[in-house]
């Protein structure tokens, strides 16, 4: 009878190497050369974090300064924009008459929202 050798996965990136890496934050397998060791994350997570906090997926990018940013180092503007904390704090913002509806809501959940 053949004995099946057991094979060990490929990396979820490359599908080449082997796995030997877990992704703390999206939990893919993966290779050496497709995982950054110091932040324990694979290279697609480490391209996509929030540019603020360096820990959190970013969701969008400020239209201000161009950082990656996620949900909690930004504030929503309206339906669509997002602007990171930073951009926020220092008055980088132009207020539009068109969204002003929009623009109050935001001053109203930042307020809410504690920003260190």
């Amino acid at each position: 009878m053949k004995e099946m050798k057991q094979s060990k996965p490929l990396c979820d990136i490359c599908g080449v190497n082997e796995a030997v890496y877990t992704c703390k934050i999206c939990k893919r397998n993966v290779c050496k050369e497709d995982f950054d060791e110091d932040k324990g994350i694979c290279k697609i997570c480490a391209a996509t974090l929030c540019q603020i906090c360096n820990s959190r997926l970013s969701v969008t990018y400020c239209p201000y300064c161009g950082r990656l940013v996620c949900t909690e180092d930004s504030i929503q503007l309206d339906n669509v924009r997002r602007v990171c904390i930073d951009c926020y704090r220092n008055g980088a913002i132009k207020l539009s008459k068109n969204n002003s509806k929009y623009i109050n809501g935001a001053i109203k959940l930042s307020k809410r929202v504690k920003i260190v």
